[in-house]
């Protein structure tokens, strides 16, 4: 039988408000940026190109769009992966958080073909590191689904979807939207960037980073993001980073 090849991402227009991150962070120039079709009062809109996509995500974790925070009946982001939404992405991560036992819990969000694509517990796979937005990451720690959360992905000398590893660094570093918010506590997030091959040495920082957490006094509660209001448009990630944490 033929190879089954995941769907291409799709552009889901109400949610899209033109910003040209997605085409900027895509590895594969599989996305443009064209005149607008809807009447929305934005000049251009993002375009895939489905012989391009290899539905890696990256785009999915470059969209202001893509905030977990956000409390709708559907959750949905300006560009998505039909195989593998935002909307699930969410769900699996609360339910693996679920499972975390004991002291210093820590949740991995793993790019599939890297050093954390054989585990089974503790976690989220994904297809590459860089799908999942800063904003995951501050949705785990302010919703205490666990201690800490490690972010797994290919050696830096070899990324399988290319850029997901200097982008999700950038990311982090606030040298690129979406950034991390600066009320993310740092001692709470490592990445980890091993080939397939190097599992040992990730289940090493894993456990240095498990022991970590469980000496760490318990973070004080934070308010959770308001949900914006009916018909609003995405805010910019450097934007929300400016405001109050």
């Amino acid at each position: 039988p033929p190879l089954r090849r995941a769907k291409p991402a799709e552009v889901d227009l109400e949610h899209c408000n033109g910003c040209a991150r997605c085409a900027e962070d895509c590895p594969y120039e599989a996305i443009r940026m064209v005149r607008r079709t809807d009447g929305m009062p934005f000049p251009t809109q993002a375009q895939v190109s489905t012989s391009l996509c290899v539905s890696c995500g990256i785009c999915v974790g470059s969209c202001p769009s893509s905030t977990p925070f956000r409390r709708t009946e559907e959750l949905k982001t300006g560009i998505d992966l039909p195989d593998f939404r935002l909307k699930e992405l969410r769900e699996r991560t609360v339910a693996v958080a679920g499972e975390l036992k004991g002291p210093g819990r820590v949740l991995v969000l793993a790019c599939e073909h890297g050093c954390a694509g054989s585990r089974e517990s503790g976690v989220v796979k994904l297809p590459c590191a860089a799908m999942a937005p800063p904003s995951l990451i501050d949705y785990i720690l302010s919703k205490k689904l666990a201690d800490g959360v490690v972010v797994a992905g290919c050696a830096e000398s070899y990324g399988y979807n290319r850029l997901g590893v200097q982008w999700t660094e950038d990311r982090f570093a606030a040298r690129r939207d979406p950034y991390l918010r600066a009320r993310v506590p740092r001692e709470r997030v490592k990445t980890i960037w091993a080939s397939s091959l190097e599992t040992n040495r990730f289940e090493t920082e894993l456990a240095a980073f498990t022991a970590k957490m469980a000496l760490l006094p318990a973070e004080p509660a934070r308010p959770l993001e308001s949900p914006p209001p009916s018909g609003a448009q995405p805010i910019p990630a450097s934007a929300e980073e400016a405001s109050p944490a």
